[in-house]
């Protein structure tokens, strides 16, 4: 039996933000303070990039081969 779904698309962020330097584990985690930058503030190789990126991870995590 198959049965036919339709899925809503993943999120699009409307923001990235910076990877910040490690800090003392007593100071916690932080992400408010750290850089944004809207998506389109970011020039097509960066958008590139993280969109590459982002594909790879989605594939690792569902344990499936890229079929690109």
């Amino acid at each position: 039996m198959k049965i036919n779904v339709e899925l809503i698309p993943m999120k699009v962020p409307n923001y990235v933000i910076q990877k910040m330097p490690p800090r003392p584990r007593q100071e916690g985690i932080n992400i408010n303070g750290a850089p944004k930058y809207h998506l389109s503030d970011l020039d097509e190789n960066v958008l590139s990039q993280l969109c590459d990126e982002f594909r790879a991870d989605v594939f690792a995590k569902a344990g499936k081969q890229d079929p690109r």
